[in-house]
């Protein structure tokens, strides 16, 4: 029974791999956007209270990486307030960090929203006119 479900779990995960691998092969701005994906961008960014901010501090990473307090600075938000989105940005795979938990950690995006930056730019266009 261990084994089945262990064979099962290969399988699922070989599939996980190859849909990975795809994707990340097709990238740049004609290549596979991932719908779920655009999901989250559409809630983070145009169907919750910190949209606005989440959206001014994926622009500001995406022109250079920043840490917290560049990003606060820049953005005229409070620092807590930045640490607050960019958790919930790296929570959400749009924002990555190697020492989250020390100050100064420097964020940059990740490869998947760097991808799919052409679907943030048409979500920010579309939030705009409305």
């Amino acid at each position: 029974m261990f084994i089945t479900a262990g064979l099962a779990g290969l399988a699922g995960l070989v599939a996980s791999l190859a849909f990975l691998r795809a994707a990340g092969q097709a990238g740049g701005a004609g290549g596979y956007i991932d719908p779920r994906f655009k999901r989250i961008l559409w809630y983070l960014i145009a169907s919750s209270r910190g949209g606005v901010n989440r959206a001014k501090i994926i622009d500001l990473v995406n022109a250079r990486p920043a840490n917290a307090n560049q990003i606060a600075s820049e953005l005229k938000l409070d620092y807590k307030t930045v640490l607050h989105h960019l958790k919930v940005l790296s929570e959400n795979g749009l924002v990555i960090t190697e020492n989250r938990d020390s100050y100064g950690a420097t964020y940059f995006l990740t490869p998947l929203m760097e991808k799919n930056y052409s679907s943030f730019q048409e979500i920010l266009a579309r939030v705009k006119k409305q």
